[in-house]
């Protein structure tokens, strides 16, 4: 039977031991694969000081009830696969370290958690604290993610859910998510681009089926040790016992903005008629059906959409360039380390898309159908070490503009820099001919903050 440390440096195979299962059991689910249910509701708490005996027997019991183990997750999965049956409520409970602290809890010892969001807000270059919507300016102690694909039996669970915590905290913020889809399915964001393509993949089964979706030469391995977001829980049962660290971040999307850009854009490189896609394309670096742009100048390729490719048959950056938000946050090589140290500070994304528009990508809106503000991503992600992992991609890869060669940009897409310069747009696709267009500011954080996914076991003994 493998040991810990064995299971932690590489993928599970979910049905091998008794020692997976224990952990598995006790670990909260949408960690290691996202809880995949179309409709979310998030709610922020303040826990009040003269009612903690009260949220204390609360949080074990919701535990108890409601709170999702990744064992049970994938069972309900199995259940789909195997006789289309949709699964129940999902449910995580998060805490920061001010929630620890209120608690009287032993936190788990990240100094980014330990600090909290706000206290990274410079060198993350995010908006001042005080521009922030109201409720994310207040301290939050805790956040519950509630999940279904029925969109009434969540609001029914919801609702309960949020009258019980009433008694004892303060409901500072609360979120609704809502997945968009193309016309071929696949999940998109607000932008109209296919997301979520490129995961680390925790699982063996998962790992098996990208291969067979994309058969032949390995050109980037979508594998992933579990070690990349689990964490010992100081408060578990045991050495089995794990937990992870969540980032939550508001984005708000101006996608009038963001559209005339791409306009704006083509007219500066001359594209015409079909090719204006691809100025998109490559401030992406990815069509909107999800065909990579270092792969060719056209859309097309998305049954699957790609993953399996690399940027070695683009140096340059003359297909796909170096400032492409895909190239930047995750680059697949090339960066001047090792690639298994550039592969460290994956993380695992698990957002979706917030906001009521009239007309859906899928619906092919006009430009005066598009929003400008209200509408955007609740990104999260999961991570081992916050510093390392999405505060490196952030700071150090896509609002660094010397990344990753002297004189790149901004990512235009989340890069956060005061002034940015120019990127360098190939003029012709492949050529070595640029030009200098100015791309960002179109993704604006509304507010977020540091949290830690406990195991079931420290919430079941709170």
């Amino acid at each position: 039977m493998p040991t810990v440390q064995e299971i932690l440096a590489g993928p599970i195979d979910r049905h091998t031991n008794a020692n997976i299962a224990t952990l598995l059991a006790d670990l909260q689910g949408n960690i290691l694969k996202g809880h995949g249910r179309d409709h979310t509701v998030h709610l922020f708490l303040n826990l009040r000081l003269d009612t903690l005996p009260a949220a204390k027997k609360w949080i074990k019991d919701f535990a108890d009830r409601h709170v999702t183990s990744a064992q049970k997750q994938f069972a309900e999965m199995d259940d789909f696969r195997k006789f289309r049956i949709i699964g129940g409520l999902f449910a995580n409970f998060f805490l920061t370290a001010k929630g620890y602290e209120k608690l009287g809890l032993p936190a788990p010892q990240d100094p980014k958690f330990v600090a909290g969001m706000k206290a990274s807000g410079a060198i993350l270059a995010d908006p001042a604290p005080g521009d922030w919507e109201e409720g994310y300016r207040r301290e939050i102690h805790a956040s519950l993610l509630l999940a279904h694909d029925d969109e009434s039996e969540l609001n029914r669970e919801a609702r309960r859910i949020l009258q019980e915590v009433r008694r004892f905290a303060d409901v500072v913020a609360g979120e609704r998510g809502k997945a968009m889809r193309n016309k071929n399915c696949e999940t998109v964001e607000h932008f109209g681009y296919v997301d979520g393509r490129s995961q680390p993949l925790f699982l063996k089964e998962d790992i098996d089926k990208e291969h067979e979706k994309e058969p032949g030469t390995v050109l980037y391995d979508p594998s992933a040790p579990v070690e990349l977001v689990l964490v010992p829980d100081p408060n578990g049962d045991g050495n089995l016992s794990f937990g992870s660290y969540f980032v939550f971040r508001k984005l708000e999307q101006d996608v009038l903005g963001f559209k005339k850009a791409e306009e704006q854009l083509a007219d500066e490189l001359g594209l015409k008629g079909p090719d204006e896609e691809l100025a998109g394309a490559m401030a992406v670096g990815r069509f909107e059906d999800g065909t990579p742009v270092v792969l060719q100048k056209t859309d097309g390729v998305a049954d699957p959409v790609p993953n399996n490719f690399n940027y070695k048959v683009d140096p340059g950056g003359l297909r796909c360039p170096f400032h492409a938000h895909i190239r930047k946050v995750n680059p697949r090589g090339g960066t001047g380390v090792p690639e298994e140290q550039e592969r460290k500070h994956r993380i695992a994304r698990r957002g979706i898309t917030y906001g009521e528009r009239c007309k859906e990508p899928k619906d092919d809106p006009a430009m005066e159908d598009l929003p400008s503000k209200d509408v955007g991503l609740l990104f999260m992600c999961f991570q081992s070490n916050i510093e390392n992992q999405f505060e490196f991609i952030q700071k150090q890869w896509a609002n660094e503009e010397d990344f990753p060669s002297p004189g790149t940009g901004i990512d235009p897409v989340i890069g956060q820099r005061h002034n940015p310069m120019d990127q360098r747009w190939p003029v012709v696709w492949g050529r070595n001919v640029k030009r200098s267009f100015s791309f960002h500011g179109f993704v604006t954080l509304k507010g977020g903050e540091y949290f830690f996914a406990p195991s079931i076991s420290a919430l079941k003994k709170i």
